[in-house]
């Protein structure tokens, strides 16, 4: 009876050993790795969560890393724009020093050819990733009018995974295109019959109010008058036109319809004008038309006192490709010259033609540094919130498989004494059935 007690008791010291072994192997587990959940034994709806989490966050890692490329690429481009901006600006200031009597053209045309191979080289050489969105050849067999940035990832319930992506209209930005096959699409453009001279009253009920309408949208109404002119003058009786440009300008970026489509210049000789802008491959859909709505009080700004109407169209491209920007047509930014050796200085006509030509430039360039910055905020933007969603991400993980350390580790200690006590007690227990057989030697 007394064996039989003994050896029960040693059973009993065993089990509770093996039981305290398993235990501590897995806490032990747990400190060593941080996790409680580290393989699918330990919770498999756990392991498959996280797991997917994970593989979430590695593809979200490798989008942000294509958005800093994109990004990159932008940067790049943007600076490219707006050297050659600055570089248009320069060349405008010589067109007009060029037109004033006595002037010898041939040396400013030096200099204008200086400042064209200037803006060709900046244009060349803003490559990122191999790619050059500012200088082109769309006969190229790699060449692709729209880049996609790759920007989010996501998953449904159904387990589909969708990309998003911030498109570069590249056809729309670059400046060259060293295809020579086709032409390009042409830009509506309206100018106003006579130039605007000294500057203009617009006090008490006088306006100008004008209809601007585009072969989509509708006809649009901007009304320039006391009202509207105030945050853009310093003189509501002698308004400018340069003042008056801004407050045109600041209208049409307020007007949902003709933002981003329209855009008033003044030429060389000081008429106000109207021209589309973004046309694409296709000019015929820019038809454009100004008229003045009233005939009340009207302040002449070079489109008369009544409302006849003002109406110019694009052009389609021909041939499937077209040149950029700055080489558009046979002449353009990057060809014009205004002294040659043969034939000596161009006319004062054509001159102004050449000084119309460089403002339109500097618009459409300057649109083009527009949709670029846009692009970088989108991009910028959407690089913040990939870092807020993998910590997210990073954090569910954690509350699903991730282990209390400090706890597993007091729980570690605890079963490693109780390993000790179980040891003894079994050693005991082995020990006692050692005496009771010892009684029968």
């Amino acid at each position: 009876m007394t064996s039989l007690l003994t050896n029960s008791a040693a059973m009993t010291a065993l089990t509770t050993l093996k039981t305290i072994n398993q235990n501590l192997d897995t806490t032990s587990n747990r400190v060593s790795t941080g996790q409680r959940v580290s393989n699918a034994s330990d919770n498999a709806a756990y392991w498959s969560i996280a797991t997917t989490v994970r593989t979430d966050n590695a593809s979200l890692s490798a989008v942000k890393d294509s958005l800093g490329l994109g990004s990159s690429s932008i940067d790049i481009a943007y600076n490219g724009v707006t050297s050659v901006l600055d570089q248009l600006k320069n060349m405008r200031s010589k067109l007009q020093t060029a037109l004033q009597p006595g002037v010898d053209r041939s040396k400013v045309q030096t200099e204008i050819a200086a400042i064209q191979n200037n803006m060709r080289a900046i244009a060349d050489s803003s490559v990122s990733n191999g790619q050059n969105w500012l200088s082109t050849n769309s006969s190229s067999s790699d060449y692709s009018a729209t880049r996609n940035i790759v920007a989010g990832f996501s998953r449904n319930s159904a387990g589909t995974v969708t990309f998003s992506n911030v498109n570069i209209d590249v056809a729309g930005i670059r400046l060259y295109d060293a295809s020579t096959t086709g032409t390009p699409a042409t830009s509506a453009k309206v100018v106003a019959g006579a130039a605007i001279s000294g500057t203009l009253d617009f006090s008490g009920a006088k306006q100008a109010s004008l209809d601007i309408a585009l072969a989509s949208g509708g006809t649009q109404t901007i009304t320039l008058n006391a009202t509207s002119l105030q945050a853009h003058v310093q003189d509501i009786t002698k308004v400018t036109k340069d003042e008056l440009l801004s407050a045109i300008n600041n209208s049409i970026v307020g007007n949902t319809t003709l933002n981003g489509k329209v855009n008033a210049t003044l030429d060389g000789s000081g008429r106000l004008q109207f021209e589309t802008i973004g046309v694409g491959s296709t000019g015929t859909g820019a038809t454009l038309s100004v008229a003045m709505n009233s005939t009340t009080s009207v302040v002449n700004i070079g489109f008369g006192t009544t409302t006849t109407a003002a109406t110019a169209a694009g052009t389609n491209s021909t041939g499937g490709a077209q040149n950029g920007i700055l080489d558009d047509g046979s002449t353009s930014v990057d060809s014009l010259a205004i002294w040659t050796a043969g034939s000596g200085s161009v006319n004062d006509t054509t001159m102004k033609s050449f000084i119309d030509l460089v403002e339109s430039a500097i618009a459409k360039v300057t649109d083009v540094g527009t949709k670029l910055g846009a692009s970088k905020t989108q991009v910028d933007g959407q690089k913040s919130f990939l870092d807020t969603l993998m910590k997210a991400n990073d954090r569910a993980i954690g509350t699903l498989v991730d282990a209390d350390v400090e706890e597993e580790s007091t729980k570690l200690k605890a079963l490693q004494t109780q390993q000790q006590l179980a040891v003894q007690t079994l050693s005991i227990a082995n020990s006692a059935t050692q005496n009771v057989l010892s009684l029968f030697r």
